[in-house]
């Protein structure tokens, strides 16, 4: 196994591995596993080109696409764990409640307002003795559901259809929705005779079944993309906030109770078939990203002093008692709590006695222009008000980060006033046993202002 830290110097060993075969083969098959959003589409895109400066044409095949779909997956659960795969008509049955909940909200896929439809759908094709174990199995698998189980996806169709194209035939596209939760109609074709290498990439890429069914075969190589535990826990949660209904709580919760598990139970143990291996971290253009961004004049305060005049000077309109836990992993820079910070911030309303959970946050690389202002990106993962959602107490939540791989640490406590100084809007930060820092709000009273630097300066 080759195990490198670099994405060209991966896809170098994949081209050299690549060529080799091609010398004596037609075709050659890539498959590239990994975690969840530990970028393996981007590897396979970098590859991809790389392969086109050399002469090559590749065709990538996403595992993701042949997701059977929560109209499938539950059901076929349901005949599984419940009735031991005896019912009849499972074709019918996915059919009519795809009908039912294709246009359906995410979380209500499998309500009680939808499970009453579905039980008025299929009255005809499920007895009445059956129906009530029918109905709780709907209820209870969709309350467990994991997207990162093989039964999600159909494996052979995928490697059947990867074997067509070993043969120069042609293939229907497949195309899954991740709004929907659904396969849906691609109106594409792929024709083996147009590639002399197939990319196929998916968590499930090296799979006994998938290994299984290119046995023996010379044209196969096989690569594996890990991270460190921040990179895939934040790539799933922000990729998921951007291409599916769901809210960023309900996959943080869903990241914890089966995807993870998944992940170390399952996906990266294949990586010991790999013949490459990438450790794949977040990269700078991602720790810049961020669904919003803030603007701030700040002033550090460095004379304890000035700060208790400066409050003492000013009408307090609020006074707000903070405890901010960091989590970290292995392998970070010692100035990432600078550039790519995960934070839980916990509330006390006793002033400092007793804190409460409250959020999660990323935030990512800050950018201090040529005015002075900081601009930095932030993620909300669990916004104020749903922390309970996923946690039942700020234990189990440090439990789960230290299960995925994270550090505790460091923690600190915060005073955060907001002042109003002359009509100038002002929050300090009072950090205990660490700097202080004033930030300006707008609008900015210049004279104000000229003033307060004046004041607080050294």
């Amino acid at each position: 196994m080759i195990v490198v830290h670099h994405m060209d110097k991966w896809a170098y060993c994949n081209l050299d591995l690549i060529e080799e075969v091609l010398e004596k083969e037609k075709k050659a098959v890539v498959l590239i596993a990994g975690a969840s959003s530990s970028g393996k589409s981007y590897c396979a895109d970098y590859l991809t080109t790389m392969l086109e400066s050399n002469n090559h044409h590749a065709v990538t095949i996403s595992l993701d696409q042949y997701n059977i779909g929560l109209s499938g997956i539950i059901p076929n659960k349901v005949n599984l764990n419940y009735f031991h795969n005896s019912l009849d008509n499972m074709g019918a049955i996915r059919g009519r409640i795809k009908e039912i909940i294709n246009d359906v909200p995410f979380d209500k896929k499998y309500s009680p307002a939808v499970l009453q439809k579905i039980q008025k759908a299929l009255k005809d094709t499920i007895s009445n003795e059956e129906m009530p174990v029918f109905l709780r199995g709907l209820k209870e698998e969709w309350a467990k559901l994991n997207f990162d189980e093989t039964t999600v996806y159909d494996l052979k169709e995928a490697t059947d259809d990867i074997k067509k194209l070993m043969q120069n035939k042609t293939i229907e596209a497949k195309e899954y929705s991740k709004i929907i939760s659904e396969r849906v109609p691609s109106g594409k074709v792929i024709d083996g005779k147009d590639y002399d290498c197939i990319i196929v990439e998916g968590i499930y890429a090296l799979d006994r079944s998938v290994l299984e069914a290119f046995r023996g075969r010379k044209y196969v190589i096989k690569s594996f993309v890990a991270g460190n535990a921040k990179s895939l826990f934040l790539r799933r949660i922000i990729r998921d906030s951007k291409i599916s209904s769901a809210s960023n709580a309900f996959t943080t919760k869903l990241y914890f109770t089966s995807i993870l598990k998944s992940y170390q139970e399952t996906i990266f143990p294949s990586r010991l078939e790999s013949d490459v291996l990438l450790y794949n971290d977040m990269t700078f253009s991602e720790i810049r990203n961020g669904d919003l961004y803030t603007t701030k004049e700040e002033i550090q305060i460095v004379d304890e002093r000035k700060a208790k005049r400066l409050i003492k000077e000013s009408k307090i309109e609020s006074l707000s008692y903070q405890k901010d836990t960091y989590f970290t992993c292995q392998g970070e820079r010692e100035d990432s709590q600078d550039s790519n910070v995960l934070r839980l911030r916990s509330l006390s309303y006793d002033e400092g006695k007793t804190y409460i959970p409250s959020s999660l946050v990323h935030k990512g690389k800050s950018k201090v222009r040529r005015d002075g202002k900081i601009i930095r990106p932030i993620n909300i993962i669990v916004r104020e008000g749903e922390f309970y959602d996923v946690w039942k107490d700020e234990s189990a939540c440090l439990k789960d980060f230290l299960s995925a791989g994270f550090y505790i640490g460091p923690v600190r406590y915060k005073r955060k006033y907001r002042l109003d100084y002359r009509g100038q809007k002002l929050v300090l930060n009072w950090i205990q046993g660490e700097k202080t820092i004033l930030e300006i709000n707008r609008p900015y009273h210049k004279e104000v202002l000229d003033e307060l630097r004046k004041k607080l300066k050294g």
